[in-house]
């Protein structure tokens, strides 16, 4: 018997990027711009007919005004400009897709995608199921254990347990400790400043996870590396921050989520909602779209 395998999709990446790179010509019955929903279909259509997946789930983020991360630091991600609005009217569009193709998916206003994610593939892995995690985001690297792929769908960039060793210098587990030294200018994370990723993944090889170095800040001048001296003082001069930059780099679980993997199962899909909803914003493909769902289908 085949060992059963989740895919974990981090929506708004590819919604995003259906904004960025399909036409702003793309109008629905209504005039409304709908070019991210369809670059966002695209992507879905092309990964369903391609791995034909058992299980899935679609992680969508809200707008940041209540994440728990804000309420540690509510610098964190305030330096990304407002989402445009013919943007924003369109994530509900996508969420609505998904679930008329009978996917699951989730939003939280306290949880971001990351966590919904994260939650989801530590409950699978109780379950020996393991995950894809569909996403550009390197945070989710974090996730990955034995027999889970990270994959940037888009560059077909895929990355197991040793591609991430090999491209950071630490283990997955390592990931947000690593983050929490060098920092995480795409999420605005500041970390220690003078402190790249190199030189982190050293300290980390070393002692492990950012505990154990702050708690062997002074041998760190010991190591032998070129700057090794600098490092120390760097590190024992921001301690704080990395102490608040690991709050901010970890993935937490959300608890609303389901547990039983059963709740990842496609679910029927009405023919005639998804074919009403492909006309009034005029989506293609939508006999492909049959053809796939139909064979995900329980019925």
């Amino acid at each position: 018997m085949t060992k059963q395998h989740a895919y974990l999709i981090d929506s708004s990446i590819y919604i995003y990027r259906g904004w960025h790179i399909v036409p702003a010509n793309r109008l629905d019955n209504d005039g409304q711009l709908v070019n991210a929903l369809h670059g966002y279909a695209d992507m879905l259509l092309e990964l369903l007919e391609q791995e034909q997946p058992t299980h899935t789930a679609c992680a969508f983020d809200k707008r940041m005004t209540n994440c728990w991360r804000r309420e540690i630091d509510p610098r964190y991600k305030a330096h990304r400009p407002e989402t445009p609005p013919g943007l924003r009217s369109q994530f509900a569009a996508c969420q609505e897709l998904t679930e008329l193709a009978g996917l699951a998916n989730f939003v939280s206003n306290r949880y971001e995608a990351d966590d919904a994610i994260g939650t989801l593939s530590r409950n699978l892995r109780k379950h020996d199921i393991n995950c894809t995690i569909i996403t550009a985001d390197k945070d989710l690297t974090q996730l990955v254990r034995e027999g889970d792929v990270w994959w940037d769908f888009a560059h077909n960039r895929r990355l197991d347990e040793k591609g991430i060793l090999k491209l950071w210098g630490v283990y997955p587990a390592q990931i947000a400790d690593l983050l929490a030294l060098c920092g995480d200018k795409a999420d605005n994370i500041e970390g220690v400043p003078g402190i790249g990723e190199k030189t982190a993944a050293r300290v980390l090889t070393k002692y492990g996870n950012i505990e154990t170095v702050l708690n062997n800040i002074d041998a760190i001048s010991e190591m032998k590396f070129r700057g090794a001296t600098r490092t120390k003082n760097l590190i024992k001069m921001h301690q704080d921050k990395v102490r608040l930059a690991k709050q901010l780099t970890i993935i937490k679980n959300d608890p609303s989520l389901p547990s039983d993997p059963s709740a990842l199962l496609p679910n029927s899909y009405n023919e005639e909602q998804l074919e009403l909803f492909f006309e009034h914003n005029k989506l293609e493909n939508i006999s492909r779209w049959h053809a796939i769902l139909q064979s995900l289908s329980p019925d």
